[in-house]
Parts: C-alpha cells; structure tokens; sequence
C-alpha cells in the first residue's frame, strides 16, 4: 500500500494522491473494454456516465463495501474521508464501518465525516410539503437500497457515533472546506452538509 489517504464512497470523484474506493458497478464495467459503449447503446447508461467511462474516471476508483472488514493492516492511513456515505448505511453498520475506519488510521490519524445535517434538514419540514419532504429525506424513490437514506445525524449524533462507538480520542466540527484534513477544497464538495473530523 503506497497511499496514506484513503476516501471510501467516492463514486465519480476521485482524487489524486488518495485510494478511492467505492461499491459501484462502474468500477466492474470500467475493467472491461467496450462495456461501457455497449451499455450506452443498449440504453442501460447515460450519456454523462459514458462519457466519464472514456474519460477513465472509474479506474480510479476501487471496489471496498464498507459494511466488511477492510482489506487494509492496522495503522495504514493517516486520512479517511468520507462524504455523503454514512446516511446510506443502517446504524449498526456505519458503526461497523467508523470501528474499521478507526483501525486503520494511523496513530493521530484523522476521518473526516460529511453528512446531510439533520437539524437544518428538520427545520425545512413544511406540513404543507410532507410527502416531498418525506422523499427526499430518504432518497425513496432511488431504486437501490444501497442509494437511499436508512438514517441520519446532527453534531451530537455523529460526534457520539466518532468517540463512543468508534473509539476516537477527539471531534470536532468543521466548516466547509475548512479543518486538518488535506485537499478539502477539493474534496468538500456540498456546502450545507454537516463536517466532523475525528482524531484517533
């Protein structure tokens, strides 16, 4: 492992210098030659997804499902970043996969956590608009569980999951685009979600 900073959900964003993982199956197709072409023209994929296929985007990227032990020896990594993943996954495993993240930081090692933030998504409820509410509280009408919402946080939730379920020694949050993990000006890339880095 020639990498120290590790970014797990990436899907079409990954960056240089880091090991981008994600579950995509673009990840598979982009490993066969003509698939993704074949695809298009079978109208099994889009335009811009085809176009991110030429442009080899998905070979950056490697296949990690966050909800397993990762393939990686303690103390590897002195950064994980994760942005928008952890309200894809059901409480038991995000605590699974923070556990994982943990262990394989190194020594002061730092995670940084980007999330919708419950509280300002709350205080968007209208009674008048409940069903879109609703809809776009848990993503339901993504066809894939693995691309809806099972649950979300605010900074005392995430801050909980960090130190009392994770086994970080630190937390705190973050602006956008502001904290101690490198490269967030490209990384942070949704300025209303909720930042929290975490020190092991």
């Amino acid at each position: 492992m020639t990498f120290s900073k590790l970014q797990l959900g990436c899907f079409d964003k990954p960056l240089a210098g880091w090991y981008n993982t994600d579950i995509t199956p673009h990840i598979f197709v982009s490993r066969i030659p003509g698939l993704a072409s074949l695809l298009y023209k079978s109208g099994l994929t889009s335009e811009e997804r085809l176009k991110q296929h030429q442009e080899g985007i998905f070979k950056n990227v490697h296949y990690l499902d966050v909800t397993k032990k990762f393939p990686f020896a303690q103390n590897t990594f002195d950064y994980v970043f994760l942005s928008h993943m952890l309200e894809h996954l059901y409480p038991w495993q995000a605590e699974f996969c923070m556990r994982e993240v943990q262990r394989v930081l190194k020594a002061a090692g730092i995670v940084r956590v980007s999330v919708p933030d419950l509280d300002k998504v709350i205080a968007s409820y209208s009674p008048k608009s409940a069903e879109s509410f609703l809809r776009d509280f848990f993503e339901s009408e993504q066809k894939k569980p693995k691309n809806q919402h099972h649950w979300h946080y605010n900074e005392a939730s995430l801050t909980q999951l960090l130190l009392d379920k994770a086994g970080f020694t630190k937390a705190y949050r973050c602006d956008f685009q502001q904290g101690n993990c490198p490269d967030i000006e490209l990384l942070d890339n949704r300025p209303e979600s909720l930042f929290i880095e975490a020190v092991k």
